[in-house]
C-alpha cells in the first residue's frame, strides 16, 4: 500500500487567530428581514413573517403555534436535537394532517437577512440579501441552501459562528427554560456563552478541526510506520533470499563439478574390478565340473540302499499289524471292565444323595406348616379391621353429601341474586358515564363557542386578487424552463453513472491483470533459471563454443519436443544429455564444418521434424533424429506389464514405463532422483505457457490502461456538465418555489377568508342550540343517577351478606371431603394388606403340597436304585479274566515286531548315509553353479554400470579425459561423496530459493525510500499543526480575558438599572484562561445572599436578562428571539425590562413572543398567530405605528 502525500492536505488548513477583536461599541449586524414557513409543524400553508421593525411582537392564545416559530428558527440553523424541537422524530416537524387536511410531504423554513451594508464578509459580501433555507422530505434526509444553492450543514453553522446563533450555546434565542439554565448553569457551561459572545466558538471549532487533523495525521503516521515496518521486514527477508539465491547458484555449480568427479572415481573403480572378474569365472567353471562327477557317484549308492530298505519295510508292516490287533483287543476288554466299576460307584452315590434330600424335605415340611398356622391367625384380625374401616368410610360419605347439598342450595340463591342485581348496577354505571360525557361535551361546546366568537371578531379580509394573474404567467414560464433542465439533468445522471460503473470495472480489471502478470513473471523467472541450469545455458565454455560456431540462436532439443501427457519422465530417461543438443537447420552442410566439439562435450541434431508411429516415438513430436532413437523402445503402463513384455523383446529392443523404469532382456535401468535433467520437458512446456500468458496479460494491461484513461476524461467532463446543469436547475427551482409559495399563499388566503366568515356565523348558531340541549339532558341524567345510586347501595349490602354465608357452606364441604379422603385411604391400605396376607397363605399351602409330592418321588427312586446296584456284582468277575488273556497276546506280538525293527533300523542308517553324501555333493554342485552365475552377473553389472557412468559423465557436460586428468591419485570415492553430501546439505539448509528475490529486493528498497520521504512530510505537517494549536490557545486566552472584563463591566451596569439598585458581577473559578469557569454573583437591593440559587424565580429571570443583554451589547446577534421571557416578572419589573429592550433596540432587532400587555405596547409591529382551523396556524399582522396614525386620523375627522 502506497500512502499518498496528499492525505495530509485533504481538509481545510487551520484558521489562526491573527488579531484580537476590539470594540468600542456594538456594531450593526445584518438584520433578519423575514421568515418563510411551509409545511413546518402547524404552519402547513406557505406563510411569510415580515420583520421590518426592530421591535416585533408575536401574540396569540396558548396552543396556537407561536413557539413553532422558535422551533423553525432553531431547525433552519441546524438543530438536530428532537428534544429541543419538541419532537419525537425528525419527520415530526412535517405537518402530519388534521381532521380536515391530509399530511404533507415536505417541510421548508427560510430565513432572509438584509446584508445591504455588507456586514457579512467573505464570499457573501457582494450579496445584498442572504437567505438560509432548510428542507425536509419524508423518508429522506434534510437539505440546506444558501442563497438558493445546496450546501452542507457545516456551511450554515460556520456562517453564524461567533454571532450568538452558532453552536449549542447560542444566546440569540432566549426561552424561559434557557433563562433558568443560564443562571443555574455550571461555571464551565456559563463560560461557553461568553465564548460565543467573544467569537471564540468559531476558533474553538477550528481548534477541534485542527486537533482532528492532528489525530488523523498521527493515525496516518502510525499506519505509515506499520507499513514501513512491513516493508523493512520485507527488505530484510528479500536480502536474505537474494544472498541465498547467490549462494544457491555457487553451490549448484560446485555440486555439478563434484557429481561429475564422483562418476569418474566410480568408473576408475569399475575398470579395476572388471579385470579380476574374468579370471575368477574360469576357475569357478572347473570347480563346477568336479562337483557334477561327485553327485553322480553318490546317487548310485543311494539307489541300492533304498531297494534293500523297501523289502524290509514290507515285513515290518505285517508284524506291526499283528501288534495293533492285539493292543486293540486288550483296550476293549479294559474299557468294559472299567465301565462296570464306574457304573457301580455311580449307583452308590445316587442312593446317598436321595437319602439326604428326604431328610431336608422333612425339615422344610415342618417349618412351612408352622408359618401357615400363624398366617391364618393374622388373616382373621385383618378382616375385622377392614369391616371397621368400611363403616367409617360410609359415614364420611353421608356427611359429605349432606354438606354439598347445603352448598348447592346456597349457590342457587346467590346466582339468582347476581342475576337480579346485574341489571340495576350496570344501568347505574352507564348513567354515571353518560353524565360525565355530557359534562365534557358541555365544556367543549363552551370552549369552542368562545374560540369561534374570538376568531369572528378578529377576522379581517384584505383584497389579494390583483397579484394572482401576474404570478400565474411567471409560474408557467418557470415550469417550462425547469422541465427542460430536469430532463437534461436526468440524462446526464444516467450517462454519468454508466461511465462511473465502466470506470470502476476497468480499474478492478486492470488491478487484477497487473497482479496476475506480476505473479506469472516471478514464476517464469524462477523456472527460466532452473531450465538454463538444466540445459547448460549457464555453461560459459559451451556458450562460447556455440557462439564461435554461430549456433547460439539455435533452439535446444528440449524446447522443440512435444510429449504426450504423463510420458515426460520416460522420454527424459531415454534422451538424457541429448535434451541439451542444439538443432541445426541445414544439418548436412553445417555438420561437416564442425571439426571438433567443446571440451565439455555436446551433441547436435537436425531440426527436421516428424511424428513417431510406434513405441515411445508415438508419444513424441519432434526431430526425426530423436524419433529414430525412440522407435525401438516399447511402452508399458506399469512395471508388471513391462516385465512380461521384456521376455519377448528382440535384440536391440527395450521397454519403458511412464515413471522412467527402462528394461531390456537382461538389464533394467531406474531413473535417478535429484537429477538436474528431471522435469526439463515439462518445465519447458510450462515456460511456453507462462510466456504466452505474460505476453497476453501485458497487452491486456496496455489496452485497459488506455480504456481507463479515456473513461476518466469522460467522467471529468460529464461531472462538470452536471454541476453546471444542477446549479441552473436549483436556481430555477428556487425561483419557482418562491413564486409558487407566493401565489398559493395569496389564493388560499383569499379563498379561506371569504368562506370562513360565512361559516363562522352558522357554526355559532348551531353551537348555541347544542349547548341548550346539552344542559337539559345533563340535569335529567343527574336526577336519574341519584335514584339509581340508592338502589345500588342496598344491593351491595345484601351481596356482602350472601357471600359470607356461601363461604361458610363451602368451608363445611371442604372439611367433610377431607374426612372422607382420610377414611378412604385407611380402608384402601387395610384391603391391600388383607389381599397380601391371603396370597401369602395360599403360597404356603401350595408349598406344603409340593414338598409332599417331592418326598413321594424320592422314595420311588430309592427303591429302583437299590435293585440296580445288586445286579452289577456278577459281570465284574468275567471282565477281569478277559483282560488278563488279552495282555498275554499283546506281549507276544511286540517281541516279534522288535526283532524286525532292529533289521530295518540298520538298513535305514546305511540309506541315510548315502542320501547325506548325495545331498552334500548336490549342494556343492549348486554352490559352484551359483558362484559361476553370480560372477558372470556381477561382471555384466559392472560392465553395464560402467557404460551408464560413461553416459552420465557425458550428460554432465564434462569431458571424461579432463576429469580423469584433474583427479589426484589419492582421491577416494568416500571423500568425494562426503564433499557432495556436505554441499547438498548446505543447499538444503538454504531452503526454498526465490530466484527473483534480487529484483524484488531493489523494488522493495525503492518503496522503503518513498515511504521514508512520506514519513518526513508527515512529521513536518504534524509540527505545523501543533504550532497552530499553540498559537490558537495563546490568542484565545487574551480574547477571552478581554471579553470577560467587558461583559462584567456591562453586567455591573445593567443589573442596578433592572432592579433599581443592588449589585452583580462575574468571577472566574480558576487562573487558566483556556478552561476556567465563570460564576454569576447577584445581590438585589436589600439582600446579602451568598449564592444566586437563593434568589426567587423572578429575580433569577431578571438577572439572566441583565447578563444576556450585556452579551448582546458586546456582540449583537443578527436578531434576538424571546419566548415569554417576561412571564415570571411583575408589572414593575416588566416595565424596567421593556425600557432596557427599547434602549437596545437601537442596535439589536428583537422578536418577542409574549402574553403581557405592557410588552405588547413596546412592539412597533404585532403579529397574531391564530388557529381558527383546528391544527393549522395562520398569521395576522398589524403595524402599530400605522394603526395609531389611522386612529388619529379617524378621531380628527370625527
Amino acid at each position: 500500500m502506497i500512502l499518498p502525500l496528499g492525505i495530509i492536505y485533504t481538509t481545510r488548513p487551520p484558521i489562526l487567530i491573527t488579531s484580537v477583536r476590539s470594540r468600542t461599541g456594538p456594531t450593526s449586524p445584518m438584520r433578519l428581514s423575514g421568515i418563510k414557513l411551509a409545511g413546518f409543524k402547524s404552519f402547513v400553508d406557505p406563510t411569510q413573517l415580515p420583520l421590518p421593525a426592530n421591535l416585533t411582537g408575536v401574540v396569540g392564545p396558548n396552543g396556537c403555534g407561536k413557539s413553532n416559530i422558535i422551533d423553525a428558527v432553531r431547525w433552519v440553523l441546524g438543530e438536530t436535537s428532537m428534544k429541543n424541537l419538541r419532537s419525537a422524530d425528525s419527520e415530526d416537524v412535517i405537518f402530519n394532517g388534521s381532521k380536515t387536511r391530509k399530511p404533507v410531504g415536505r417541510a421548508s423554513v427560510e430565513l432572509i437577512f438584509d446584508n445591504s451594508d455588507g456586514t457579512v464578509g467573505g464570499a457573501y459580501a457582494a450579496y445584498a440579501e442572504i437567505s438560509v433555507r432548510r428542507e425536509l422530505v419524508r423518508d429522506n434526509s434534510s437539505q440546506y441552501y444558501l442563497n438558493g444553492s445546496k450546501c452542507l450543514k457545516r456551511d450554515v453553522t460556520d456562517l453564524f459562528l461567533g454571532t450568538g446563533l452558532g453552536g449549542k450555546n447560542q444566546y440569540a434565542i432566549i426561552e424561559q427554560g434557557m433563562v433558568s439554565r443560564m443562571i443555574e448553569a455550571k461555571p464551565e457551561e456559563l463560560r461557553q456563552w461568553l465564548e460565543e459572545a467573544a467569537g471564540i466558538s468559531k476558533y474553538k471549532d477550528r481548534r477541534r478541526e485542527t486537533e482532528s487533523r492532528i489525530k488523523q495525521t498521527r493515525e496516518n503516521l502510525a499506519r505509515l510506520n506499520d507499513l514501513r515496518g512491513e516493508i523493512q521486514q520485507r527488505v530484510e527477508v528479500l536480502a536474505k533470499q537474494a544472498a541465498n539465491a547467490e549462494k544457491y547458484k555457487e553451490f549448484k555449480s560446485g555440486e555439478r563439478q563434484l557429481r561429475a568427479e564422483i562418476l569418474a572415481l566410480r568408473m576408475r573403480q569399475f575398470d579395476a574390478q572388471c579385470g579380476g572378474h574374468e579370471s575368477s569365472i574360469i576357475e569357478l567353471d572347473q570347480a563346477l565340473e568336479s562337483a557334477k562327477q561327485r553327485v553322480s557317484q553318490c546317487t548310485d549308492a543311494r539307489i541300492a540302499a533304498e531297494i534293500e530298505n523297501k523289502a524290509l519295510g514290507h515285513t515290518l508292516n505285517a508284524e506291526q499289524s499283528k501288534v495293533y490287533e492285539a493292543e486293540a483287543a486288550l483296550a476293549r476288554q479294559e474299557q468294559s471292565f472299567q465301565h462296570a466299576q464306574e457304573l457301580k460307584q455311580l449307583k452308590a452315590r445316587e442312593l446317598d444323595q436321595i437319602n439326604r434330600q428326604l431328610s431336608e424335605l422333612d425339615a422344610r415340611q415342618q417349618r412351612e406348616q408352622q408359618r401357615l398356622e400363624a398366617a391364618a391367625r393374622e388373616l382373621v384380625e385383618l378382616e375385622r379391621r377392614v369391616d371397621t374401616a368400611e363403616r367409617n368410610e360410609a359415614d364420611s360419605q353421608s356427611a359429605l353429601i349432606e354438606a354439598e347439598d347445603g352448598v348447592h342450595e346456597e349457590q342457587r340463591r346467590w346466582d339468582g341474586f347476581v342475576q337480579d342485581a346485574e341489571t340495576p348496577l350496570s344501568q347505574t354505571e352507564a348513567e354515571r358515564v353518560r353524565v360525565q360525557q355530557l359534562e365534557r361535551a358541555r365544556f367543549q361546546a363552551d370552549e369552542r363557542l368562545k374560540r369561534l366568537e374570538a376568531e369572528c371578531a378578529a377576522l379581517n379580509i384584505d383584497p389579494v386578487q390583483l397579484s394572482l394573474s401576474e404570478a400565474d404567467r411567471e409560474l408557467q414560464s418557470l415550469t417550462d424552463e425547469l422541465s427542460t433542465a430536469e430532463e437534461r439533468l436526468r440524462t446526464i445522471d444516467g450517462d454519468l453513472q454508466q461511465v462511473r460503473d465502466e470506470r470502476t470495472a476497468a480499474e478492478t480489471a486492470l488491478h487484477e491483470t497487473r497482479q496476475s502478470l506480476q505473479s506469472a513473471r516471478g514464476r517464469m523467472a524462477s523456472l527460466e533459471t532452473l531450465q538454463q541450469a538444466a540445459l547448460r545455458q549457464d555453461d560459459a565454455g559451451l556458450n562460447q563454443w556455440l557462439q564461435q560456431q554461430q549456433l547460439s540462436q539455435c533452439p535446444r532439443l528440449a524446447d522443440a519436443l512435444q510429449v504426450d501427457d504423463g510420458w515426460e519422465t520416460a522420454v527424459e530417461q531415454v534422451l538424457g544429455g541429448l535434451l541439451q543438443a542444439p538443432l541445426l537447420p541445414d544439418y548436412g552442410q553445417r555438420v561437416s564444418t564442425l571439426l571438433e566439439g567443446p571440451k565439455s562435450g555436446i551433441a547436435v541434431l537436425s531440426d527436421q521434424a516428424g511424428r513417431g508411429s510406434n513405441g515411445l516415438a508415438a508419444k513424441v513430436s519432434g526431430p526425426l533424429a530423436v524419433l529414430d532413437l525412440l522407435n525401438g523402445i516399447h511402452v508399458a503402463e506399469n512395471l508388471t506389464e513391462a516385465a512380461a513384455l521384456a521376455a519377448s523383446l528382440s535384440p536391440g529392443e527395450s521397454v519403458i514405463t511412464p515413471d522412467g523404469i527402462w528394461s531390456g532382456r537382461q538389464w533394467r535401468r531406474y531413473p535417478r532422483s535429484g537429477d538436474n535433467q528431471g522435469g526439463v520437458i515439462a518445465r519447458g512446456q510450462l515456460l511456453k505457457q507462462l510466456k504466452a500468458q505474460v505476453d497476453s496479460q501485458q497487452q491486456q494491461v496496455l489496452e485497459r490502461e488506455q480504456v481507463l484513461g479515456e473513461l476518466r476524461g469522460r467522467t471529468h467532463a460529464m461531472e462538470q456538465e452536471r454541476r453546471d446543469t444542477a446549479s441552473k436547475f436549483d436556481q430555477l427551482r428556487h425561483r419557482q418555489a418562491q413564486k409558487l409559495a407566493f401565489r398559493q399563499a395569496q389564493a388560499v388566503r383569499l379563498e379561506q377568508m371569504l368562506s370562513r366568515a360565512e361559516a363562522l356565523g352558522s357554526e355559532i348558531d348551531g353551537l348555541d342550540q347544542v349547548r341548550t340541549q346539552q344542559i337539559d339532558e345533563l340535569e335529567q341524567a343527574r336526577g336519574r343517577l341519584l335514584a339509581m345510586e340508592q338502589v345500588a347501595q342496598e344491593l351491595r349490602d345484601r351481596r356482602t351478606q350472601m357471600q359470607q354465608e356461601l363461604q361458610k357452606k363451602r368451608d363445611a364441604v371442604g372439611r367433610a371431603r377431607l374426612a372422607l379422603t382420610q377414611a378412604q385411604q385407611a380402608r384402601s391400605q387395610l384391603q391391600v394388606q388383607l389381599a397380601g396376607q391371603r396370597s401369602a397363605q395360599d403360597a404356603m399351602a401350595q408349598a406344603l403340597q409340593d414338598i409332599a409330592a417331592s418326598r413321594e418321588n424320592l422314595q420311588i427312586r430309592k427303591l429302583d436304585e437299590e435293585q440296580n446296584a445288586a445286579q452289577l456284582d456278577a459281570p465284574l468277575t468275567d471282565h477281569a479274566e478277559h483282560v488278563e488273556q488279552a495282555r498275554a497276546a499283546v506281549q507276544l506280538a511286540r517281541e516279534g515286531l522288535r526283532a524286525i525293527r532292529e533289521q530295518v533300523e540298520a538298513t535305514e542308517r546305511a540309506l541315510q548315509a548315502a542320501v547325506q553324501q548325495a545331498h552334500a555333493a548336490e549342494v556343492e554342485k549348486d554352490a559352484a553353479l551359483e558362484r559361476v552365475q553370480q560372477a558372470r552377473l556381477e561382471f555384466e553389472n559392472l560392465r553395464a554400470h560402467r557404460e551408464s557412468l560413461d553416459e552420465q559423465i557425458a550428460e554432465t557436460g564434462f569431458e571424461r579425459e579432463a576429469l580423469f586428468a584433474g583427479l589426484a591419485e589419492e582421491a577416494t570415492l568416500p571423500d568425494w561423496e562426503d564433499r557432495l553430501a556436505s554441499i547438498t546439505r548446505r543447499i538444503e539448509r538454504l531452503g526454498a530459493i526465490n530466484l527473483a528475490a534480487i529484483e524484488e529486493l531493489e523494488e522493495a528498497r525503492g518503496r522503503d525510500n518513498y515511504l521514508t520521504e512520506q514519513h518526513d512530510d508527515l512529521h513536518q505537517a504534524l509540527e505545523t499543526l501543533e504550532s497552530a494549536i499553540h498559537k490558537i490557545d495563546t490568542e484565545t486566552k487574551e480574547l477571552f480575558k478581554q471579553t470577560f472584563d467587558r461583559v462584567d463591566t456591562v453586567f455591573r451596569d445593567r443589573f442596578p438599572k433592572l432592579f433599581g439598585g443592588g449589585e452583580a458581577y462575574l468571577e472566574l473559578t480558576g487562573d487558566d484562561m483556556l478552561n476556567t469557569g465563570v460564576r454569576v454573583m447577584a445581590r438585589p437591593p436589600g439582600k446579602r445572599n451568598s449564592t444566586i440559587h437563593l434568589l426567587s424565580g423572578g429575580e433569577k429571570a431578571m438577572t439572566a436578562v441583565a447578563l444576556l443583554l450585556a452579551l448582546f451589547q458586546l456582540n449583537p446577534a443578527p436578531f434576538c428571539l424571546m419566548d415569554e421571557v417576561d412571564a415570571p416578572l411583575d408589572d414593575a419589573n416588566v416595565g424596567r425590562f421593556c425600557e432596557i429592550v427599547r434602549e437596545m433596540s437601537q442596535n439589536v432587532q428583537f422578536i418577542i413572543i409574549t402574553h403581557n400587555k405592557i410588552t405588547m405596547e413596546l412592539a412597533q409591529q404585532l403579529h397574531g398567530v391564530t388557529m381558527q382551523e383546528p391544527g393549522v396556524s395562520r398569521l395576522v399582522s398589524v403595524d402599530i405605528q400605522k394603526a395609531v396614525e389611522l386612529a388619529t386620523e379617524q378621531g380628527t375627522q370625527e
